[in-house]
């Protein structure tokens, strides 16, 4: 087998083979299948050639020659196909367009029946020589003009797109171009002209560079610009043949020198051989430098971001930020538009927050639509975490799905959209448009704008987080400067760092002189709580103190907490300080309600008790004049008015002791023998009733100040109504313990529990009222006496009582006094 024929074979299985690969790509797009079908039809017109080629007898030679023609023309219809609807056509042409395309291919096709579509063949040497007649000259014709169509419907093509889509076109077109040159003139030109089929054999090599740069342009996802790929051959050949071309001249010149001084020629010729590989090596990168910068129109990438990142994650302004993302990628790569979204969470949509048109503008940003969340496109960036060009919407995407994300690319008029993510949620999209200058972006110029999407999403996120601090610290600043209570927040050196508008006007102190100064600068009261809260860790509640104002002393409430940190280590206080001048107003003018309303209380409890013992002495003294005579009314008349003045008498001593001001506290008072006094007192009242006494006495660090008489007479009627309340053979328990009050000071409890009573709930504030009993010879003064007397002690009474359980009555007194060991030690 001659050259010829080998290359043909060759020929022919390559171009079938490439067809199934890029078939086997993506055979749901049209270009794939297209492809497939004239790869496999020029295959065969190939093989069939070789058949011609190899073949034994003329006769033999002319039948497969007449196979060639139908081959062909459905080989070129194909070519003609494919290049209406590569590359931005993912559907076939018009059916009338096709139908009649391969119409006009099956009719010139059958030039291979006619009787004289060639003279005579001739067997000469392995070589067919074929004179043809003149039904080659339409079917010439049809090549002819169908391949120059295509050619011209490709370069519309690369004028009018840009991008990917042009590179892809242009590479169709080289491939076209070089086989429609050589095909043309071995297999249409020659015969033609000179009647001989010489070079006819080596036509269909030409296939190779068709199929080459048709297959490239579909299958390849990243593609070279035919310039680069031109430019990159250039500086290849001109690197070695320069460098060749002076180190052959300087071995020429140096060999004889180097023969009569006896070198070793292969080793020079081998060290020769690596100086200059090093040499072209070196020079190829030097010029390709020189050609790159010269190439470039737009800023460097790799120096704009450099210098952007530094910029962008400093920048805590979100328009500033995405305004400084937008020219950054406009300056590096030059894009006829980009876009930036964010995703507004109040809306659940991506608005758009710049856009730039041909390096200008911003003002279409607002006019531009938002995005939905589940926008194609936004769903597709967001579940691959990548960058989406519209090339690989072409190459990758099934064809009824590319077609939806074709036109959603078209509506946003972007050529790649590059996601911003955070923490797996998509926060924003950056849209870039088409090149202004129609090429297609390179690998660098994705990996720009990939990166750069990559910070801004680090960048926005540090900016929203800054603006949501920035939102909340105006938020909280606003409540202190709107809130009627002062606020004084200090550091564990007792600095002042928070001091609100209330605590300017309540202490008549500037805030710019406050913050940062020591707490002397508050009144001394205020600065006693905060430290004693910094100090002790505990937390304050209600602390009264008076401070001076302009013309009054202001009654002030100040409450105090600390701040603690990890570990629990301090890192100072907050006091809460409320002006309580309206409060106490207030208090007093309830208390005044409370009197007069216990008057009109006691006004008609006192009519009430008073009128019944007068009724009884005035019913006998009605009676007098006529019965005063009968001995037996005078002795009746005399003991009622006796028992009735008592009773009014006792009433009258009740409302001295309720009404009568508390006197100066003078001494400390013994509260374990007042109580053991108390039960001494009520052992036979209990006795009769069979009623068991228990006495429970607790140790106290000290005394309460207050008058023991008065305190005597409070929970012995305490004792005595729960003797009274308590059924036979029950029990009374009264006990004494020291406890902390409710401001945090010690005081003395003294507990009257009795088991068998029950007060229902709606009635343990009803108690303490006066003329309020449950006994039918009680006035209802005892336990308002005692509540009385308790309060005169800066004490508190409580009642506590349920189902099973009993009543109990709780009084707490404040232990002001001396320890008790030294007052024991003065007595």
């Amino acid at each position: 087998m001659n050259l010829n024929l080998a290359t043909l074979l060759i020929t022919a299985i390559g171009a079938i083979c490439l067809g199934i690969a890029v078939y086997q790509r993506t055979p749901d797009r049209v270009w794939n299948r297209i492809f497939g079908v004239h790869a496999a039809l020029a295959g065969t017109w190939t093989f069939v050639i070789y058949l011609v080629m190899s073949a034994n007898t003329a006769s033999e030679a002319g039948l497969f020659l007449r196979l060639t023609h139908p081959f062909g023309a459905m080989a070129i219809c194909t070519v003609v196909d494919f290049v209406w609807v590569f590359p931005d056509k993912i559907d076939y042409a018009l059916s009338r367009r096709r139908l009649a395309l391969y119409a006009c291919g099956m009719a010139v096709a059958t030039v291979s029946i006619a009787p004289n579509l060639y003279h005579s063949i001739e067997l000469s040497q392995g070589i067919v020589q074929v004179q043809y007649g003149w039904p080659l000259i339409p079917f010439g014709l049809f090549s002819l003009g169908a391949l120059l169509y295509a050619d011209v419907v490709l370069l519309r093509k690369v004028m009018r797109l840009s991008g990917v889509q042009r590179v892809q076109v242009a590479w169709v077109l080289i491939g076209l171009a070089g086989t429609h040159l050589w095909g043309l003139v071995t297999i249409i030109v020659i015969p033609l002209l000179g009647g001989g089929t010489d070079w006819s054999g080596w036509g269909p090599v030409g296939l190779l560079s068709t199929q080459a740069g048709m297959g490239y342009a579909i299958a390849k996802h990243r593609l070279m610009r035919p310039g680069v790929a031109l430019r990159r051959l250039a500086v290849s050949s001109l690197s070695v043949s320069v460098v060749l071309a002076l180190g052959v001249a300087a071995l020429s010149l140096a060999a004889p020198y180097m023969r009569a001084h006896s070198f070793a020629m292969s080793l020079v010729y081998m060290i020769a051989g690596l100086v200059m590989g090093m040499i072209i090596v070196l020079i190829h990168e030097r010029i390709t430098g020189r050609m790159r910068e010269w190439g470039r129109t737009g800023a460097d990438p790799a120096v704009v971001q450099a210098e952007t990142e530094s910029q962008i994650l400093r920048t805590l302004d979100v328009e500033q930020l995405l305004d400084l993302l937008a020219r950054s990628l406009n300056d590096a790569i030059e894009p006829s538009r980009v876009s930036v979204y964010t995703w507004a969470p109040q809306v659940d949509l991506f608005i758009p927050r710049v856009t730039l048109k041909d390096g200008r503008g911003n003002g279409d940003a607002r006019e531009a639509a938002p995005i939905e969340r589940d926008h194609p496109i936004l769903e597709l960036v967001a579940r691959d975490r990548g960058m989406l060009t519209r090339d690989h919407i072409f190459r990758f995407v099934s064809l009824e799905h590319s077609v939806e994300l074709s036109a959603a690319m078209d509506q946003l008029e972007v050529q790649l959209v590059a996601p911003m993510i955070w923490e797996d949620e998509l926060i924003g999209v950056v849209g870039i448009g088409p090149k202004r200058s129609g090429e297609m972006y390179s690998d660098g110029e994705l990996r720009f704008v990939a990166d750069m999407a990559l910070q801004a999403s680090l960048a926005l996120r540090n900016a929203d987080l800054y603006a949501e601090t920035a939102a909340l610290k105006d938020f909280n600043e606003r409540i202190l400067t709107q809130m009627d209570n002062a606020v004084i927040v200090t550091d564990d050196r007792e600095r002042i760092l928070v001091f609100n508008a209330a605590a300017e006007r309540l202490f008549q102190i500037e805030m710019e002189e406050a913050r940062g100064s020591s707490i002397d600068l508050l009144p001394d009261g205020i600065a006693a709580c905060i430290r004693e809260s910094l100090c002790s860790g505990q937390i304050l509640s209600s602390r009264q103190v008076d401070i001076q104002g302009k013309d009054r002393v202001i009654p002030i409430g100040c409450s105090t907490s600390p701040l603690t940190g990890e570990g629990q280590a301090s890192q100072g206080a907050v006091a809460v300080i409320s002006d309580l001048t309206l409060i106490q107003e207030l208090d007093r003018e309830r208390q005044e309600a409370e009197r007069l309303q216990l008057i009109r209380v006691i006004s008609a409890g006192m009519a009430h008790e008073i009128r019944n013992p007068l009724v009884a002495i005035r019913t006998f003294a009605e009676l007098a004049p006529r019965r005063l005579d009968d001995p037996d009314f005078r002795s009746n008349f005399l003991t009622v008015a006796q028992q009735e003045i008592g009773r009014i008498d006792k009433l009258v001593s009740d409302l001295l002791t309720l009404s009568k001001p508390a006197e100066a506290v003078v001494e400390p008072v013994d509260l374990r023998d007042l109580c053991e006094q108390v039960m001494r007192s009520m052992g036979g009242m209990a006795e009769k009733k069979g009623i068991a006494l228990r006495l429970d006495l607790g140790e106290l660090e000290a005394w309460p100040m207050g008058d023991e008489t008065r305190l005597h007479q409070a929970l012995l009627n305490l004792a005595r109504n729960a003797v009274d309340a308590e059924p036979p053979d029950g029990v009374v328990t009264l006990s004494l313990a020291q406890r902390v009050g409710e401001r945090g000071t010690p005081v003395a409890s003294v507990r009257v529990h009795n088991a068998g009573s029950y007060i229902p709930p709606d009635q343990t504030e009803e108690i303490f009222r006066p003329f309020v009993s449950k006994k039918a010879q009680g006035t209802g003064l005892g336990l308002a006496i005692c509540q009385t007397i308790i309060e005169e002690h800066n004490g508190r009474i409580s009642v506590s009582s349920g189902p099973g359980e009993g009543t109990a009555f709780t009084v707490e007194i404040p232990l002001t006094a001396s320890l008790v060991a030294s007052t024991a030690g003065e007595k």
